[in-house]
């Protein structure tokens, strides 16, 4: 007996045409997927009219647990995953403490079994002298890749040039870089330090991506070893990667991250939290959309979109930080950096899908089918039979303001409050179960598991 059998759904695929089919699922994976389902079931959902697509896997996400619950944690962080149509997600290892050795990589997955009502996967934190602790977690498979901080961002995790080399040298796996020349940003630290709300953008110019982009290509270059580049914010870094990765793409294997708030966000006008331009990007001011690597300006927006639209990005990443509403209140050298987004992610490139900037199978691309790729995630990303049944079902409404009312995460704001939008999925489900629907959790027992590479 079929637990779960979605009728008629039209399922989305990012390479394959979209057809119409029943989805059966057991056990928490998809058994069949075909034309007319027979056979009992304990459940039978009618997708009539209506697109399916996998569930958004979110590569780059701070739920703040362990250490810092008033900001986010497992629970609150998951459902609001949940809530937007991500059902997996993967955890950077700027915790209190930090997640760099098997202990602390334990306390966190401890954590998230206990509440994710998503998937999950955790990355294990670069640090000097850690590596055989980070090829111990690498090497079992249960770390999804060694987070690298370049440029210091929030937390204790900084690397330099001679730990990152031996990173390469040393390490194994998979290596996702902030890339950030931390010795720029220092100069600039210094030289705006008598300005008492300066330009985050001019704090941590576009050079220090491009140095540090640079830097790296180097080193794959010398030690073929893959690196994942988070959160591309300028033109200049998408070019050098794409000629370091040549005509084919296949050259080095370097792949890339894109933000939404990096699509969505000027920094060239000034307004109060999040409003809409003309030409559907969103300006705010001030610590609102303070963020490493900064909200670029209106000329490298729009060449990220560029980039997505020419196949230069691999993967969207939300890089879900939140902080409260006070912390971003205060003075800007003391205010934190980092902006929640897990839960607007699929909401603003559906949006974008409506404008006609992309398609849906470009979207399924980006946030379902390379992110698997990248992280070796064999049963996911697609909607396909022996693949977890992790999917989401579209509706067709008409595009709303986005209010206070629709976020879940627990700081409870957003730096795109205001813009009109597509709304959350009608239905996203997890292992076959109805976690969420219409931003609301409906199955609030429902739990994630742990996603491994190689699984």
């Amino acid at each position: 007996m079929y637990d779960l059998v979605v009728e008629d759904a039209t399922i989305v695929s990012g390479w394959e045409p979209r057809r119409v089919a029943d989805i059966c699922v057991e056990h928490g994976r998809i058994v069949h997927v075909g034309d007319g389902a027979s056979g009992a079931a304990r459940a039978r959902v009618s997708a009539a009219g209506k697109l399916v697509m996998p569930g958004v896997i979110d590569g780059h996400v701070h739920f703040r647990s362990p250490g810092h619950p008033h900001k986010e944690d497992w629970a609150s962080g998951s459902r609001a995953a949940a809530s937007g149509g991500v059902t997996t997600v993967l955890d950077m290892p700027n915790t209190n403490p930090p997640t760099l050795t098997r202990m602390e990589w334990e306390q966190k997955r401890a954590l998230a079994a206990e509440h994710s009502r998503v998937n999950f996967g955790i990355w294990v934190g670069a640090s000097a002298g850690r590596n055989d602790a980070i090829n111990e977690l690498m090497d079992s498979g249960d770390a999804c890749g060694i987070k690298v901080f370049m440029g210091a961002s929030t937390g204790p995790l900084l690397v330099d040039d001679d730990t990152l080399v031996r990173l390469f040298e040393q390490t194994r796996g998979l290596i996702g870089v902030h890339a950030e020349e931390e010795s720029v940003l220092e100069v600039l630290r210094t030289r705006c330090s008598s300005v008492e709300a300066p330009n985050h953008n001019v704090v941590r110019p576009p050079v220090a991506a491009t140095i540090a982009v640079r830097r790296l290509i180097e080193l794959v270059e010398a030690h073929l070893r893959p690196v994942h580049i988070c959160h591309l914010s300028t033109e200049a870094e998408s070019d050098l990667v794409e000629a370091a990765r040549g005509v084919d793409r296949r050259r080095l294997p370097i792949t890339t991250e894109i933000c939404p708030h990096h699509l969505y966000l000027s920094a060239d006008l000034p307004a109060a939290f999040g409003r809409p331009l003309e030409n559907g990007a969103t300006t705010a001011s001030g610590n609102w959309i303070k963020v490493n690597p900064p909200i670029r300006d209106d000329a490298d927006r729009r060449a990220m979109w560029s980039a997505v639209q020419r196949q230069r990005i691999d993967t969207i990443g939300s890089d879900h930080a939140p902080h409260t509403m006070a912390e971003k209140a205060l003075p800007y050298w003391s205010a934190p950096s980092g902006i929640p987004g897990v839960e607007t992610t699929l909401p603003l490139l559906l949006t974008a899908v409506r404008q006609g900037r992309i398609t849906l199978e470009r979207v399924v691309q980006l946030c379902c089918e390379e992110p698997a790729r990248v992280f070796g995630l064999k049963a996911k990303g697609a909607i396909r039979e022996g693949h977890d049944a992790d999917f989401v079902v579209l509706g067709e409404p008409d595009l709303r303001p986005l209010t206070s009312d629709d976020i879940v995460c627990r700081v409870a704001w957003s730096p795109f409050e205001g813009m009109p939008m597509v709304p959350k999925p009608d239905a996203v489900y997890v292992a076959g179960r109805l976690v969420a629907s219409h931003g609301r959790i409906v199955d609030d027992d429902v739990r994630g598991s742990l996603t491994r590479p190689g699984a």
